[in-house]
């Protein structure tokens, strides 16, 4: 899943009017697949729903869905406004839940649980997200000090080739920063006295210049790339 995609925000979660239906979410042994809506019975407590999915019933887990469905998905986007992701998460939620219900205690809060489980879901997904921005960031830092220490024109890299121009199209000022930083290799206090400025705009600086130039480097790659042709 490619986060740099996902800037988008997620649409507010509508309210099931149609009380007593199930989701529309059915769990199988590896997948969530989509099937009619069914009627749940009110006789049918979430104890004894949980009870009869724990002794094999496929139904009895389809009516759980019905009643939890809205309000994980709701939990989700709260923590992470993104459609997709909202929708991959639940259901990684309920293929985890169904998976392991015989580790659930059957009369405890089941909607906890799932809710236990896609926070850990998603802290995993901002985790890997973080990581994937650090690691290009850290890549552009390199080509940033290496193109600085060798003052090369031109380098075979195409990666090379975007950054040069995508420095080119940056202010004056923020590619002055980018000289003190990475040529000069001065702290923030002494880029801060340079520029007449306080570090903290140094650094915010600095992190708005390599989310410009990262963007820009992105569009041109896959502008760059080859698109299937229909």
């Amino acid at each position: 899943m490619n986060l740099s995609r996902r800037a988008r925000s997620a649409p507010c979660p509508r309210k099931n009017n149609r009380a007593g239906h199930a989701a529309d979410i059915f769990v199988t042994k590896t997948a969530v697949r989509v099937i009619p809506s069914i009627e749940v019975s009110e006789s049918d407590s979430e104890e004894e729903l949980v009870r009869r999915v724990q002794d094999g019933n496929l139904e009895a887990f389809e009516n759980l869905l019905a009643l939890h469905s809205s309000r994980l998905r709701a939990f989700i986007a709260m923590r992470l406004p993104i459609p997709h992701l909202i929708d991959e998460i639940a259901h990684e939620t309920f293929v985890f839940a169904h998976r392991h219900i015989t580790d659930f205690e059957a009369g405890t809060d089941f909607g906890k649980w799932l809710r236990a489980i896609a926070f850990n879901l998603v802290r995993k997904e901002t985790l890997r997200h973080r990581r994937t921005i650090e690691n290009r960031e850290k890549f552009l830092e390199h080509h940033l000090v290496e193109q600085a220490g060798r003052g090369a024109d031109s380098p075979d890299s195409p990666v090379i080739v975007y950054l040069e121009e995508c420095l080119r199209r940056l202010p004056k000022q923020q590619r002055e920063l980018l000289e003190h930083k990475y040529k000069f290799s001065e702290s923030s206090r002494e880029m801060a006295d340079a520029f007449n400025q306080s570090e903290s705009w140094v650094r915010t600086s600095l992190c708005r210049i390599r989310t410009t130039l990262r963007k820009c480097i992105e569009e041109k790659m896959e502008a760059a790339s080859p698109h299937p042709t229909h």
